[in-house]
């Protein structure tokens, strides 16, 4: 009996490592490190999944991913489509990159109003580079506009 219950226990253990349970779970820090030493489909491979399940700074890899056509096939669309994601969860960079597809008409038509907004909550969060663009920006629209967009701003809240 004693060496019944022993072989149940084992079986079970090799069952459970065979089938994957026990696997580690790849992390950010995973899929960073395989960025930067080049092996662009783990790092895509990681930061997919975790896009989908709502991560920001996962999304903001995956779009830049696209973007650029790193493992995945170049494609701005869907690059502006993942920044806009992580962008509405307040991701900066995010924030900063949307405003700058908005501003140059990539992967979005070509909406300098869009890219004050994108470029000004990215402000927010102490990027002079999104400052500055800002402010070049405020000096070509209308100051109606400006003004809408400012109250947008104080009505903004990330998701």
């Amino acid at each position: 009996m004693k060496n019944n219950i022993a072989y149940l226990i084992l079986f079970s253990a090799l069952l459970l490592f065979a089938t994957g349970c026990c696997k580690k779970e790849l992390t950010m820090t995973d899929a960073s490190k395989a960025y930067k030493s080049g092996d662009y489909k783990q790092a895509s491979d990681i930061f997919m999944p975790k896009a989908r399940k709502g991560d920001p700074e996962a999304m903001v890899n995956v779009a830049f991913m696209y973007y650029c056509g790193m493992h995945l096939e170049q494609d701005f669309e869907k690059a502006a489509e993942w920044y806009t994601k992580a962008a509405e969860r307040n991701h900066p960079n995010a924030q900063f990159s949307l405003a700058t597809l908005y501003e140059n008409g990539e992967g979005v038509e070509k909406d300098l109003s869009e890219a004050y907004f994108w470029y000004s909550l990215a402000e927010r969060h102490g990027d002079n580079d999104a400052k500055s663009s800002r402010k070049e920006l405020e000096a070509k629209l209308p100051k109606r506009e400006v003004q809408n967009l400012k109250e947008r701003l104080e009505a903004w809240e990330p998701l």
